[in-house]
């Protein structure tokens, strides 16, 4: 493959070069998330305790290996050291976090041999699809934000990085679409934990109750999501 070629095949929806960051770039992406995770501990130690920070950084350890954003739900227990708002903060800086690591590295997946190419295959047709229609791509982009925002096991940054790839939508675009989703996910679950444990206990026992509350948030994740994704401009 000569220096042309590898160049297309890295080139995304936006014009982006998909290939490795510059070293600093690299390194500000791949530490700068942790060095900003130990700071918020820090942080969170100096004003509420050191009780405070075992908890803080259990709930976003325990959203990103399996509880997702319905770790926010910890928060509206009386004995909590932090509220639910922390909590979802936290969920916010640690689904950015994922997906700017991870990013910052995805270069290296398509090295492997057998997932590389079935990546770069992958990635190639959406590419194509979506360039071609672009009310598709912005279903897609879309598409992601909604992804992120539901508070299922397997729906936070990860995959979602996987799914923009996919599709050929660029690092900013991803990065973007993942943070939106993962505020309007935890935001919806930190209003829900305030309501109370008895709203909460008739939104489970009403299943027309709970569809409505989900179609709001989603159509509240939709329109947040053309208007800060610029989806309400024509394209040229």
């Amino acid at each position: 493959m000569n220096s042309s070629e590898h160049k297309q095949d890295c080139v995304d929806l936006s014009g982006e070069a998909f290939c490795p960051l510059p070293g600093w770039l690299w390194g500000l992406f791949t530490v700068g998330p942790f060095v900003a995770f130990g700071l918020i501990l820090l942080t969170v130690a100096l004003l509420w305790g050191p009780g405070a920070m075992g908890f803080i950084a259990g709930m976003t350890v325990g959203g990103f290996v399996g509880g997702g954003k319905l770790v926010v739900l910890a928060g509206a227990i009386d004995t909590a050291p932090l509220g639910t708002w922390p909590i979802a903060a936290m969920v916010l800086f640690g689904d950015v976090s994922t997906a700017v690591i991870m990013l910052a590295n995805m270069h290296l997946l398509y090295k492997i041999p057998a997932l590389g190419k079935r990546l770069a295959a992958a990635r190639k047709a959406g590419y194509k699809v979506l360039h071609t229609h672009k009310w598709m791509r912005r279903a897609a982009e879309v598409g992601v934000v909604v992804f992120v925002s539901l508070p299922f096991q397997g729906t936070g940054a990860v995959l979602a990085v996987f799914l923009g790839r996919i599709l050929g939508l660029s690092r900013r675009v991803i990065v973007v679409c993942i943070a939106l989703g993962a505020a309007t996910g935890a935001s919806a679950i930190a209003l829900l934990a305030n309501m109370g444990s008895t709203e909460i206990t008739k939104i489970a026992e009403n299943p027309i109750l709970g569809i409505v509350t989900i179609a709001i948030t989603l159509l509240i994740t939709f329109i947040l999501g053309r208007k800060f994704l610029g989806l309400d401009v024509d394209e040229s």
